[in-house]
């Protein structure tokens, strides 16, 4: 038996696709495949049917799923009350995170984390929230920060910090030196968006929808992948935005633009920490996270 064979297993379970769970362990399709035919061999009966569409466990693959459940968590537990036992925390934790706290908040903040737990090695991924979400869910990632509050039951979701979106505006904007603007001025200006799927653009998709305002309305002249990037048209001048305070601040500061905001029309958004919510999490974990709400 080899320990590897069970956490392959489980994965294989949970993602019910080899070519998936190759992907999360990064690991070929026939080396995933090997692994189960090892356990397979050392159950002596086949664990999954095979249909056209996705694995689905047999009898003998329910029990053995279950067992090895208990054993893994255990395993893990072990490992958790040792280097408790130690006073050290090592290992590896893959975070993901939006754009906004993978760009401005979290750099410093696992730095930080880093000088404290020097064995501990955090790998950052910085995507769009939509596909922060999805990599939790399937279990690619442990722990996920994002800028927009999901419906799933499966989300285990907390808020880590409130932040607001605030108009950017160029240089020698007819907007630049004012605080406030309306939103009939702001939606007649062509528009710097980020892409559908972002915290931000969805945040603001559903302001306006709020407000029985199509999001169709926003005259969007250029969609970009990035708040950066976003922030680098505007300075040069083609179009307006909408980013995050922490974002525009730096940028306001430089002189390279402005920041007024829409009259009644506040732009709140959370930021949240999400996992699996029925995952059991590591020391590791737990300690990461109970740093970040710290600071």
């Amino acid at each position: 038996m080899n320990l590897a064979w069970l956490q392959t297993f489980n994965i294989i379970v949970e993602k019910r696709s080899l070519t998936k769970t190759a992907r999360a362990l990064h690991l070929t399709q026939p080396a995933v495949s090997k692994q189960l035919r090892g356990l397979e061999q050392y159950y002596g009966t086949p664990l999954f049917y095979r249909t056209t569409r996705e694995l689905e466990l047999t009898e003998a693959g329910k029990i053995v799923y279950e067992y090895s459940k208990s054993a893994l968590k255990m395993i893990q537990k072990s490992r958790d009350d040792v280097q408790l036992l130690m006073g050290t925390i090592k290992g590896e934790l893959l975070v993901g995170a939006s754009t906004i706290p993978g760009e401005y908040i979290l750099p410093r903040i696992l730095g930080l984390f880093q000088e404290i737990h020097p064995q501990v090695k955090v790998k950052l991924e910085i995507s769009d929230s939509k596909e922060v979400v999805r990599k939790v869910l399937e279990g690619e990632i442990e722990l996920g920060i994002t800028g927009v509050l999901i419906e799933n039951q499966r989300l285990q979701q907390e808020l880590l910090y409130e932040d607001e979106l605030v108009v950017v505006v160029p240089r020698g904007h007819r907007f630049a030196g004012r605080k406030i603007i309306s939103l009939k001025e702001f939606l007649e200006e062509p528009i710097i968006a980020r892409e559908p799927g972002s915290g931000t653009r969805t945040v603001i998709e559903n302001k306006l929808a709020a407000c029985s305002i199509s999001p169709a309305t926003l005259r969007i002249k250029l969609e970009l992948g990035s708040t950066e990037a976003v922030l680098n048209a505007v300075a040069a001048g083609l179009g307006i935005s909408l980013v995050s305070l922490l974002a525009a601040r730096p940028r306001a500061q430089a002189g390279e633009i402005s920041y007024p905001r829409i009259a009644d029309f506040p732009l709140k958004r959370g930021l949240y920490f999400i996992s699996q919510k029925h995952r059991e999490h590591g020391v590791l974990f737990k300690t990461l996270l109970s740093f970040l709400k710290d600071h």
